[in-house]
């Protein structure tokens, strides 16, 4: 079985899921991990960088634990049609928390994740946090809806 980068380098399929995965953490780490940010080095008159990055990555870990466990995706991951899903079929407040651990110190974790995940076998679209959860991360698009013209020809949305 081929490992993650084996299959980053011939699946233009895996490329796109993962540029939508960045792309959903970059848009909350704008929502949450930046503001949080900003304002306690605001009120640290910019000193303790520490502390604003150690309080953003909570911030980010209960966000993303939270609407991950309840609606099955952040904000990012709606916005660019991606859903974390169990691999055992339950929606368990512990598997969102097994995924969300690296987003505590994100800027060092989280691409180690990454990389761990994509380097070991499986499946190819975990971080090594998710295969530690039971979870995995799909894309998913709105189904087409399919319409009968005048002389009974089946079209879909898509067609027009």
């Amino acid at each position: 079985m081929p490992t993650g980068f084996d299959l980053l380098e011939q699946s233009g399929d895996y490329r796109r899921h993962w540029i939508r995965r960045i792309g959903a953490f970059a848009i909350d780490i704008i929502l949450i991990a930046s503001p949080i940010s900003l304002a306690l080095m605001n009120l640290a008159s910019g000193k303790d960088v520490i502390v604003a990055g150690i309080f953003s990555g909570i911030g980010l870990f209960v966000y993303s634990a939270a609407l991950e466990t309840i609606f099955g995706q952040t904000i990012g991951k709606r916005i660019l049609r991606l859903r974390v899903v169990s691999l055992d079929k339950r929606k368990v407040f512990r598997h969102a928390i097994a995924r969300s651990v690296p987003k505590l110190i994100w800027p060092v974790f989280l691409p180690i994740d990454t990389f761990a995940g994509l380097a070991t076998k499986g499946d190819l679209r975990q971080r090594w946090s998710d295969k530690a959860g039971h979870t995995t991360v799909i894309g998913y698009w709105k189904p087409a809806m399919v319409e009968f013209t005048k002389n009974n020809e089946r079209r879909t949305t898509a067609d027009k």
